[in-house]
């Protein structure tokens, strides 16, 4: 009896309706497209996980698939032929198959390209081929492989090439040019030249047609064009967000909600709070829904690297077995900062590990996490939202917490969070984190709080 192949973690976007019809494959869609293959898993079944229909899924790999060729020998005959002398070398007694590998097809009229029969059958592709791979020897034959980062990249170009130019002819071209160029020269701007004559075109267009030098008229001739700099066509960190959304198959928010139907265990839910924009620090949030309790660590940089150094801190303080008792299961969300998606779940003792599970919202969903959002407003009283975080401190983002999590809350039956914690974690996890209750008298709420931190902030915004 055959091992069952891995079955695919549904996603929300499976869970819910199936997406319109005539609706793109996105590059998360592309990169189940590929897990599912290199799995052995059918065509109907990625479809019915995708909420597509099979024919899409079909075309999709054999527009998008790769051709990969080697250098290799790959005649049909390679393991009977017994011709000789095909490059003309007389002297030479060796099979031309076993010295002459990779280029015996130019000189051979035997040659026939050895063609792969499984390519024949569904899915047409070699992804999830034992041979692939093989050792010491892997498979020289003409190789159709879906890569799902490879696929995206075609249809961005071919999204783009498609609604790239313009839909006029060569007469209408000329009959603008006419009209505009003149006046562009005479220091006209092109609305004024859209307000006062008839073109068949739009303002916007008018200025693609400009800028892309159709025109006698160019850009030369637009004195706002050149005084201002052309726009970023790339977004800041797109490159880092695709990487993101391909490591994040199986760690989305369906996903999550899978793993918790399937699992007895609860969730934290974790984001990060910025000060001023163009400042590096930042604090890392944890909050813990059931509970209202939140913990904040202070980050010297919003990045990354600085968010899985202060997960590996934190599990080296408590230990590999308090840190997954206290977080089993992290909801995030999209943000660069989160990218490391393996560095967040491995642990710092050993790789090989899982000191937790690591999951993410859908995009621009922060509701889906909406307790911790809440409970950012409580650090925002304390400190005000475009504060510089550069004259805080651990220690003071530590009084913080301990104030806010002292607080007693209507939606908590008049407790605060840390009565709650204390019946449910062990001691060693707030003394090791220097977590204690505030006096109910004494909890304040406000930057004064943090007077002499919160004096520096202020001076420095100045």
């Amino acid at each position: 009896m055959g091992v069952r192949p891995e079955r695919f973690i549904m996603s929300k976007q499976s869970i819910k309706s199936p997406p319109k019809k005539g609706s793109h494959f996105i590059l998360e869609d592309r990169a189940k497209i590929e897990y599912g293959l290199n799995h052995k898993h059918s065509i109907r079944a990625i479809a019915k996980e995708l909420g597509k229909s099979p024919s899409s899924v079909k075309r999709e790999i054999e527009r998008n698939c790769n051709l990969v060729k080697d250098y290799a020998n790959n005649c049909a005959h390679i393991n009977s032929c017994q011709v000789h002398h095909v490059c003309g070398r007389t002297d030479c007694n060796v099979l031309c198959r076993n010295r002459c590998r990779t280029t015996c097809y130019e000189w051979c009229d035997k040659y026939e390209v050895w063609e792969c029969d499984k390519l024949q059958v569904s899915p047409h592709v070699c992804n999830g081929c034992k041979y692939l791979n093989r050792k010491p020897v892997p498979c020289s034959r003409d190789r159709k492989l879906y890569f799902a980062s490879d696929a995206h990249r075609k249809y961005l170009s071919l999204l783009k090439d498609r609604r790239s130019g313009f839909d006029l002819t060569l007469g209408e071209l000329i009959d603008i040019d006419k009209v505009v160029s003149p006046l562009i020269k005479k220091g006209q701007s092109p609305f004024h030249i859209m307000q006062n004559n008839v073109l068949p075109v739009s303002l916007s267009t008018l200025y693609r047609i400009v800028d892309s030098g159709e025109l006698e008229a160019g850009n030369i001739d637009l004195k706002q064009k050149l005084r201002r700099k052309p726009r970023k066509t790339e977004r800041h960190g797109e490159k880092l967000s695709q990487k993101i959304r391909e490591a994040k198959v199986g760690h989305m928010y369906g996903d999550f909600l899978k793993y918790m139907e399937e699992h007895d265990t609860f969730h934290t839910e974790m984001d990060c709070v910025i000060g001023k924009r163009d400042e590096p620090p930042a604090l890392l949030t944890i909050h813990f829904p059931g509970l209202q309790m939140q913990l904040a660590f202070y980050l010297a940089e919003h990045t990354a690297f600085n968010v899985v150094t202060k997960l590996d801190a934190i599990e080296l303080l408590l230990g590999y077995d308090l840190f997954c008792k206290v977080f089993p299961v992290i909801l995030t969300d999209n943000g660069s900062e989160f990218a490391d998606v393996s560095g967040i779940e491995r642990s710092v003792f050993d790789p090989k590990l899982r000191r937790t599970h690591v999951f993410y919202c859908e995009p621009n969903r922060s509701d889906e996490k909406a307790s911790c959002e809440n409970n950012h407003r409580l650090i925002r009283d304390v400190i005000p939202k475009s504060t510089s975080l550069v004259p805080y401190t651990q220690e003071d983002v530590s009084l913080m917490m301990n104030h806010i999590n002292s607080y007693c809350r209507k939606k908590s039956f008049g407790k605060c969070a840390y009565d709650l914690a204390m019946d449910v974690f062990p001691e060693d996890f707030f003394d090791l984190l220097g977590l204690y209750k505030i006096p109910a008298n004494e909890v304040m709420l406000k930057p004064q709080l943090l007077k002499e931190a919160y004096e520096k902030a202020k001076a420095r915004d100045k």
